[in-house]
């Protein structure tokens, strides 16, 4: 049997073709076959998708008519959480809402702070870090709140660039990931929506 997962995200989620490219082969390989659908954009924040004026909104909503999903992973814009934390917790109750019914779990995928050489973080008054640190805390607590599972793809950053200073996790403008930092989201969020 198949499973089915839709992933809700930005180009945190669609970089490098993840949920398609990377994620689909590697759970195929891990006894867990999918079809994988996307619904995501650019800067986006989960609110927006929640919206159902929304363009994207509205897409999102045509995508889930009449389908059911195993697992929904659901990514927040890149510093939303920390700094609209209200409208990120209101829209993981809102979207978990819409799809009632629908999904058997929601996962959410927890990202990472900027590299340490990003000018963003001096924008931000924050270190990489820290940025790492106040999104999980911001995911977990909505996680528990909600009673669903995140996926610390933050913290799997923060641990393979400690044990694996040589390999590059993001690409050249210093936020989105590389290639391998997308193989290390799938493999989180895979391990999560396959935990029991």
């Amino acid at each position: 049997m198949r499973n089915n997962i839709l992933f809700i995200g930005n180009s945190y989620t669609f970089y490098n073709d993840m949920p398609e490219a990377i994620f689909a082969p590697m759970a195929e390989r891990a006894g867990y076959p999918c079809d994988v659908t996307s619904v995501t954009h650019g800067g986006y924040h989960l609110y927006q998708f929640a919206d159902p004026e929304n363009e994207d909104g509205k897409r999102l909503r045509a995508t889930i008519a009449g389908n059911h999903y195993d697992a929904v992973v659901l990514q927040d814009h890149s510093i939303g959480p920390i700094f609209k934390r209200e409208e990120f917790e209101k829209a993981v109750g809102d979207l978990m809402t819409l799809l009632d019914g629908q999904a058997d779990q929601f996962v959410l995928y927890a990202t990472w702070g900027r590299h340490p050489d990003s000018p963003d973080l001096a924008r931000f008054g924050l270190k990489s870090s820290e940025m790492t640190a106040k999104l999980s805390d911001a995911y977990n607590q909505v996680g528990a709140r909600y009673g669903i599972k995140v996926a610390e793809v933050g913290k799997a950053f923060a641990d393979r660039r400690a044990a694996h200073p040589e390999d590059e996790l993001y690409n050249p403008d210093l936020t989105h990931p590389s290639a391998l930092g997308s193989t290390v989201a799938a493999e989180t969020i895979l391990r999560e929506i396959m935990r029991p």
